[in-house]
């Protein structure tokens, strides 16, 4: 199993740096994961993968991004022209990327030829976030860092955009001065098969070299499954499993779990972990993911299998990563989850190594609790039964469902049903509030952040009035 380290997902209150925007381009939530460090002479040589989040729509046809050590970051000023080598000083890496059309690489640096990109041996990716947004990671980026390895600094860096590769192009959106966290704290850990019977569980360790202890907060969630790239990513989809509250970390006092179990329901225990770990004197939020490289031998590979309560229906959706000769779904209901009946069939896809998405809509459900499964039939009639679900359509019984997500225009639609709707909150992945304003029309709600809230993963949440908390990750685009 490979564990990796994913610095990710920077705290959106420190990105709330000064951004020029021209035809709405803009670039948020700058990450860093962390391949390799190792020692060369008096430096390091550090290898990572960077990603970002960027608007295509206009002014992005050539983005370039610079980095720094902190105390040798330069003052540039975007608004009076493209940054040339006297102006970048003693910069530690620059990226071409030419975004019109497919994305890729640049082996030159169009503003001062003296500047020399790093290109060599780099990939670059690009997941479509719907709409304009596109998440950008370049990996095996590899560069020395003056000093030894086991004092790497926090990093700072620029990146800006251009329409023309010209060599002194107009700047038309730029970002200044985001940190990157390189090496403290670590996560790492893994997920326990304990074949064949299971069940599950896995192992979390986190370090400090900090002697002094400071406070963090750590969360769990399960992966949904959801592939991009062939691989699994921390988004709006993965289920909060775990919440630690706030607790100490220094050298002397790691956090460490082991053989801790986790709940998963029947047919998804292929489902990574991701960690999120937030604390108020970190600058990015550090995102890591526990793999799971457990076997399981199913006509399709399930990954996901959920039921929402919206306001005359219950919303059934699955996901399936894998897809050998399947054939199609039938979809049951029951009243006492012994006797079922068929609702609705849908086809399989039949074929498929990619993530693909299902849904069905149950316009007639019984007052009380639905009990709902998937038989999974294969081509050749054999089958096999999901976990089930259950959903509660009682008269006073609570929805709290996004209509939408992405969400649209910067506003957050849901529904809400038998519950105050001063109950509910949002905030950023560090777990700071953010003020918004509400309208309502009958249990639909449409909830308007303020302030210039960034593009970036929200957490909304209800605090139902009887008991339990609510929680759902929405894309701000």
């Amino acid at each position: 199993m490979k564990t990796f380290y994913l610095w990710a997902c920077l705290v959106l209150a420190a990105l709330s740096v000064p951004v020029k925007s021209l035809a709405q381009c803009e670039l948020t939530e700058p990450a860093i994961e962390l391949n390799s460090v190792s020692p060369s002479g008096s430096d390091c040589i550090v290898n990572i993968n960077l990603s970002f989040t960027i608007d295509r729509n206009g002014g992005n046809k050539f983005t370039y991004v610079h980095l720094w050590k902190p105390l040798e970051y330069p003052i540039i000023d975007y608004t009076k022209k493209a940054p040339e080598a006297g102006d970048l000083k003693k910069v530690l890496a620059t990226l071409a990327i030419d975004m019109d059309g497919a994305v890729s690489l640049l082996s030159d640096y169009s503003a001062d030829a003296t500047v020399i990109p790093l290109f060599a041996g780099l990939t670059i990716l690009e997941e479509d976030l719907g709409g304009a947004l596109s998440r950008i990671t370049i990996e095996n980026i590899q560069f020395p860092v003056p000093g030894a390895c086991a004092d790497l600094p926090i990093l700072k860096g620029d990146v800006w955009s251009t329409q023309a590769a010209s060599q002194k192009p107009s700047v038309h959106c730029f970002s200044k001065g985001f940190n990157l966290q390189i090496n403290d704290p670590v996560i790492t850990g893994k997920i326990n098969c304990n074949e064949p019977d299971g069940p599950r569980t896995y192992d979390l360790d986190i370090i400090t070299t900090n002697p002094t202890a400071f406070n963090v907060t750590y969360k769990l969630y399960l992966d949904d499954g959801v592939l991009t790239n062939g691989n699994t990513t921390f988004g709006i989809g993965d289920e909060e499993i775990y919440d630690s509250g706030v607790t100490s970390l220094s050298s002397s006092q790691p956090i460490h779990s082991k053989d801790e179990p986790y709940d998963y329901d029947h047919l998804e225990d292929k489902r990574t972990i991701w960690v999120v770990l937030t604390g108020p004197s970190l600058p990015n939020a550090i995102i890591a993911e526990l793999g799971n490289g457990c076997t399981i031998t199913l006509p399709v590979t399930l990954a996901r299998f959920n039921g929402s309560l919206l306001d005359n229906a219950i919303s059934l959706s699955w996901t399936t990563t894998e897809e050998a000769g399947s054939s199609h779904f039938d979809i049951e209901r029951s009243t006492d989850a012994k006797e079922f009946i068929q609702l609705g069939r849908v086809q399989a896809k039949g074929n498929s190594a990619a993530t693909q998405q299902y849904g069905f809509l149950d316009t007639k459900p019984f007052a009380g609790n639905n009990y709902y499964r998937l038989k999974m039939v294969d081509a050749d009639g054999k089958f096999e039964f999901s976990r089930m679900i259950s959903i509660d359509n009682g008269a006073n019984s609570v929805a709290f469902e996004l209509l939408g997500n992405p969400a649209s225009g910067r506003e957050i639609r849901f529904l809400l049903k038998n519950e105050s709707a001063s109950n509910v909150s949002l905030f950023d992945l560090s777990g700071k509030a953010v003020k918004f304003s509400l309208s309502q029309t009958g249990n639909e709600f449409t909830l308007k952040p303020k302030n210039g809230t960034s593009a970036g993963i929200y957490i909304l949440k209800l605090q139902r009035s009887n008991a339990g908390m609510i929680s759902k990750k929405v894309l701000m685009p």
